[in-house]
């Protein structure tokens, strides 16, 4: 299996896990890094805009994360 493709299933195996995201403030962490990852993968890893990945990535789980607890 490819890096790539057992990060994306390692981003969506999380993403299922609900759960254990939100006991656990590490995982949460660990799956804004892998979203701002693929992020700057679209853009061909251009040394620019990595804040705004990652910003873009926490409002991204963190929505998620929310969508579960409500």
């Amino acid at each position: 299996m490819s890096i790539k493709k057992s990060k994306r299933t390692q981003l969506n195996n999380e993403l299922q896990n609900t759960n254990a995201v939100q006991n656990d403030p590490s995982k949460r962490l660990q799956m804004i890094a892998l979203s701002a990852y693929f992020r700057a993968e679209k853009r061909h890893f251009t040394p620019r805009d990595d804040q705004a990945d990652w910003f873009a990535s926490e409002q991204e789980v963190d929505r998620h994360l929310s969508s579960f607890s409500s």
